[in-house]
């Protein structure tokens, strides 16, 4: 055989093997982490439908009430946008309101699957934040707040009637140790 030919047979190099190996390996391992972040993802998205479900219901509810209360509960708007606050801090508050078996707008502490199952906690002291450590790991929990006037000031002048009384009503379920980011949340304006 020529040498031409034996040169072009003698196959890879074990530097080029070694090399070859690592850049397949760091491949891989952005892979898995993609693919773990990935995943979390895809079940939070899975839970979205529930969450954005209770939190219409919790609308619900207040829809039917009388607005006269969220007036008189009503605290001034925080200097830091209320969705960008961190779950559990002042002046959101875990929702105060008894849960009711087979009722999505009531209680702050639950359980959810990826089938949208809602699972009441029992044993949870109310008003206990949503941050706190004493909450089981999983725990999802909803956050009430109402503050005095429209979402974003200044209001367009003639849009409200003289002498209303408008509140913004938020609501928003995290996942214990979430971030604000993470939330579901949802706001409405009544206005008294």
């Amino acid at each position: 055989m020529s040498s031409q030919r034996l040169a072009a047979r003698r196959g890879a190099s074990l530097v080029e093997v070694l090399v070859s190996m690592g850049v397949l390996a760091l491949a891989a391992a952005g892979a898995v982490g993609g693919m773990v972040f990935a995943s979390r993802d895809v079940h939070d998205g899975q839970l979205l439908q529930a969450k954005r479900m209770m939190l219409d219901a919790s609308m619900q509810r207040l829809r039917l009430a009388s607005k006269s209360k969220l007036v008189i509960d009503a605290v001034e708007r925080p200097a830091t946008f209320p969705t960008d606050l961190a779950p559990g801090t002042a002046p959101w508050k875990a929702d105060v309101s008894t849960h009711v078996p087979g009722d999505p707008s009531s209680g702050a502490y639950f359980k959810l699957s990826a089938d949208g199952t809602v699972e009441p906690l029992a044993g949870i002291p109310a008003g206990t934040p949503c941050n706190a450590a004493v909450l089981p790991d999983g725990t999802y929990c909803r956050e009430m707040l109402v503050t005095k006037g429209l979402p974003r000031e200044p209001a367009v002048p003639g849009v409200l009637p003289p002498g209303a009384q408008p509140v913004t009503v938020w609501a928003r379920i995290v996942r214990k140790g979430d971030t604000a980011t993470r939330a579901q949340a949802h706001s409405e304006v009544f206005v008294q």
